[in-house]
């Protein structure tokens, strides 16, 4: 894999984005956890960035469910000197809720969600925002609006974590999107320990998963698998 890495941000500086994890309530309730659980187990594991995204649930629920993840953020980086962000997918209400008493969170919408631009006049300027873009178009888009700190391309592998989801557009075309973006890019979508090598430098600054954690038997074992597996890949 020759693509250059994709740009890594001033606003990203001392984020360890190699690893992001995108919960699933119900895949981790089938694990036998609750995502609190699950998400201080990965981040224990090494996971860098966690994204907060339950599509089933009210807004009270959702606020209910962010505060019990940015504890268990907490308390697994409690000691060290890391820096995991919390974000928040869509629910930008929510957002300004948690950001109004003082924490930091962040924002990450699709391309049918809250537009980036109204996202940011609603959260200021502190928080990132993180958008999911797949077309030249969309990248143009985020570039042009100023607000957008990171894309997430995918899905690089078919994934069924979403059943609407295209099949996987392959390490080859994640070098080229991500070269294409003009913003630091995290690659998603039916990402494995067994696949994870793959997308060593194919243009990305990081690697973004659900079920391979939510799923897992040990998410930690499961998140230094997964850096072990992506840092040890192609060059």
């Amino acid at each position: 894999m020759t693509a250059a890495r994709s740009p890594q941000a001033p606003r990203l500086a001392g984020i360890d984005t190699r690893l992001y994890l995108v919960t699933d309530t119900g895949q981790c309730r089938e694990a036998g956890r609750t995502v609190a659980e699950t998400v201080r187990a990965a981040v224990a594991g090494g996971v860098g960035i966690v994204q907060v995204r339950d599509k089933d649930i009210d807004d009270e629920a959702f606020h209910t469910l962010a505060r019990e993840v940015i504890a268990a953020v907490d308390l697994a980086v409690a000691g060290t000197d890391r820096h995991v962000p919390v974000v928040l997918n869509d629910r930008v209400a929510v957002a300004q809720r948690i950001l109004a008493d003082g924490t930091p969170v962040h924002i990450h919408v699709g391309q049918t969600d809250t537009p980036v631009a109204e996202v940011r006049a609603a959260i200021g300027d502190e928080p990132l925002i993180g958008l999911s873009a797949a077309t030249g178009a969309e990248f143009a888009a985020a570039r042009e609006s100023g607000a957008v700190d990171l894309v997430g391309i995918g899905p690089v592998f078919d994934t069924t974590t979403k059943t609407d989801a295209p099949g996987g557009i392959g390490p080859e075309r994640l070098g080229e999107l991500a070269a294409n973006a003009g913003l630091p890019a995290v690659a998603i979508g039916g990402i494995t320990a067994a696949n994870a090598g793959e997308l060593r430098g194919a243009g990305a600054i990081g690697i973004c998963v659900v079920s391979a954690i939510c799923r897992a038997a040990d998410p930690a074992a499961a998140a230094a698998e997964l850096l072990a597996a992506y840092e040890g890949g192609a060059q």
